[in-house]
């Protein structure tokens, strides 16, 4: 039994960066002009009503996302929402 659960605990540690490899955050603006950083997992969409701003390819981590979204929100937004 605790082989079985120490190689489950194995498998599940292994897969997790594998699965957020792909991950990448993206500056969007929705319909009313409110920008914000969402995390995109592969092989999902943008929520309805949003349109990515910024680097088309995304970002890597929150931080560079957060930093980008700094230095459009002035001409871009008309507000920012934290989540």
């Amino acid at each position: 039994m605790k082989t079985l659960i120490v190689a489950s605990l194995l498998a599940i540690g292994l897969a997790t960066p594998a699965m957020a490899a792909g991950e990448k955050y993206f500056v969007t603006v929705d319909t009313v002009g409110m920008c914000s950083v969402i995390l995109d997992i592969p092989g999902t969409e943008l929520s309805a009503g949003k349109t990515s701003i910024g680097a088309a390819e995304g970002y890597d981590s929150m931080d560079d996302a957060k930093a980008a979204l700094a230095e459009i929100k002035d001409e871009k937004c008309k507000g920012v929402v934290v989540g």
